[in-house]
């Protein structure tokens, strides 16, 4: 997808979670994803240019800033109030994510085939959709 960088058209893959994700970031601090990344690329210049020559300067790509600037951002945000709304530490780390599986029996066996196997939630647990957010985990 192309996003501005500072008022330069350029391009960024990333997975529609991940998209997701930036956007809720965004939205929650007042800013739109273009004004966020960069702020992520300045950010990245500055401790490039802190750091000064050297090894430790490898070339790091902005998409990778970003993948690591959204999961330190949500990894800052968790509290274990945050985790047990969230349905962390029940034995299935799955729970809330996009590789949540619904159970059996809301699957269609005609079209799942054999070997299908529902993950350890309660039936009234809700995996997240291709649609929805990351936000919507975290709020449900």
């Amino acid at each position: 997808m192309n996003i501005m960088i500072a008022g330069r058209r350029t391009s960024m893959r990333l997975e529609p979670t991940m998209w997701d994700a930036l956007e809720d970031i965004a939205r929650r601090e007042g800013l739109t994803v273009n004004g966020l990344c960069t702020l992520i690329k300045d950010r990245l210049d500055e401790q490039i240019r802190r750091r000064g020559p050297g090894g430790d300067n490898a070339e790091v790509t902005l998409t990778s800033a970003v993948r690591v600037f959204i999961a330190a951002y949500f990894r800052r945000a968790c509290t274990e109030d945050g985790h047990v709304k969230a349905g962390h530490g029940g034995g299935d780390p799955f729970v809330g994510t996009p590789f949540d599986l619904p159970p059996l029996d809301e699957l269609d066996h005609s079209e799942s085939g054999a070997g299908t196997t529902a993950s350890a939630l309660p039936p009234a647990a809700k995996p997240i959709g291709p649609s929805e957010t990351l936000r919507s985990a975290l709020d449900a």
